[in-house]
């Protein structure tokens, strides 16, 4: 077993080989609001030069590349396309930047929590600000080098894999003690407080509906830990709900903080303490809200989240539609833009319960689809049968492929029937959103 010492030896070795100075995270909030617009539109015009002269830019990168003046271009910044998924699978398809601009780094691939798997590549700066992002926001939140941490995510065993050797060895030195989150019942909880009184104290993690869970059955069986045994806990992947962190607090003695992100950026916005607002991660992450002419949203006012980013020099990541849905009132923002986030309106996983009497978390489906590139967006219809019906859109499956989903499916739904269909268009809702997982209507 790896000692608290021992870890913290290995992050700090870790870190000085594998991450990004995050001083700039630290002092960004302290300059006043001129400086901090004169900084983020300095960086998004170092950005636009380099992305403006790649053979792939599109035009109006071309024309905002010729400026020489950052405030030109802040000035103008909204007047610039957005870059959406679609585009990152036509005209920005990883593998394809990569021998055409002989680009350093590493295809990767979202969690598709919309449905909608997409790749993208990074280059190795943005490689490691995603690792300083990560860890730069545990420590605000209370989690240092060497204590253990708790995660309730989702397992490879669910979608038929193993624990790659180098991953699990990353985990064990790191001191990451992951619970496999998809298939959900007090087993999952009792693992949890295994874990908890084992490497107590600890910071725990996780996707919002599977804690949720954790707590929920650890307080059904009167089995809370001592007070301090996990003395913070973050969320990932999915809204949280004032009901979720009560709930947790009372199972547990701690508070969920919001920490959002995606694995396109790593983390977007973060709460440090309870109480707080999510500070977006500036000036590596320039975040707009916009409405549907893409322009500023009103304050208060919810609309598309438009993400930039300041460093990755591999997929251009400007006004990148990410998919989530977000508010910020006027006392967020000021003259160098959104400085914090006070309404998330993004990716509600939640848990699906079969007629069997298996639950379900939600995100799996996003977690086995990335390992299924061919297919590009997907939803799941609880049947009033009880069975389930698969809508895939995409290129289709060799027969290999296609028996391998069978195994995975059959091996992790166990007696559940279920059946896919590949369809031309998935049906949205009327705000254009794509839900994941649905239940089927009576007629």
């Amino acid at each position: 077993m790896i000692t608290r010492l021992a870890s913290k030896l290995w992050w700090r070795n870790y870190l000085a080989r594998s991450s990004r100075p995050w001083n700039e995270l630290e002092e960004f909030p302290a300059l006043t609001p001129e400086r901090q617009r004169r900084v983020l539109a300095e960086r998004l015009l170092a950005q636009l030069q380099y992305f403006g002269n790649r053979a792939d830019a599109l035009p109006e990168w071309r024309d905002a590349a010729r400026l020489r003046d950052p405030d030109e271009l802040w000035r103008n910044w909204a007047s610039l396309p957005v870059v959406t998924r679609s585009m990152l699978k036509s005209i920005f398809e990883p593998r394809q930047m990569q021998a055409r601009f002989k680009l350093k780094g590493r295809c990767d691939a979202t969690g598709g929590s919309t449905g909608e798997p997409t790749q993208f590549f990074h280059d190795p700066e943005m490689i490691r600000a995603g690792v300083s992002s990560n860890i730069y926001t545990r420590t605000q939140m209370g989690w240092k080098p060497g204590m253990g941490t708790v995660i309730v995510w989702g397992g490879e065993r669910d979608i038929g894999k193993s624990i790659p050797f180098r991953i699990d060895q990353w985990n064990r030195f790191a001191r990451n003690y992951v619970v496999a989150g998809y298939s959900l019942d007090r087993a999952t909880a009792e693992r949890v407080l295994h874990l908890i009184r084992r490497h107590q104290p600890v910071a725990m993690y996780g996707f919002t509906s599977m804690l949720e869970h954790v707590a929920r059955e650890t307080l059904a069986m009167k089995a809370s830990p001592p007070l301090g045994s996990v003395c913070t806990a973050w969320n990932g992947g999915e809204m949280l709900y004032p009901a979720q962190v009560d709930i947790f607090r009372k199972a547990f003695g701690a508070t969920i903080l919001n920490r959002y992100g995606g694995r396109e950026f790593s983390v977007i916005a973060c709460q440090f303490r309870e109480g707080e607002l999510m500070r977006v991660m500036r000036p590596w992450v320039f975040l707009e809200i916009v409405d549907d002419q893409n322009k500023p949203a009103s304050p208060g006012v919810p609309g598309r989240v438009l993400c930039s980013s300041t460093i990755c020099r591999g997929t251009p990541f400007l006004r990148y539609e990410i998919g989530d849905l977000a508010a910020a009132d006027s006392s967020d923002q000021d003259e160098s833009g959104i400085r914090t986030l006070r309404d998330l309106h993004g990716r509600t996983g939640s848990i699906l319960e079969l007629p069997s009497g298996k639950k379900v978390g939600n995100l799996f489906w996003n977690h086995l689809f990335k390992e299924f590139s061919e297919v590009h967006h997907f939803q799941i219809i609880l049947k009033q049968d009880g069975g389930l019906q698969l809508l895939l859109k995409g290129v289709g499956f060799s027969a290999a492929r296609e028996e391998e989903l069978k195994h995975v499916l059959r091996s992790f739904l166990g007696e559940t029937p279920f059946r896919w269909t590949w369809v031309e268009q998935i049906p949205r809702t009327p705000q254009g959103k794509l839900v994941q997982v649905v239940r089927e209507r009576s007629s």
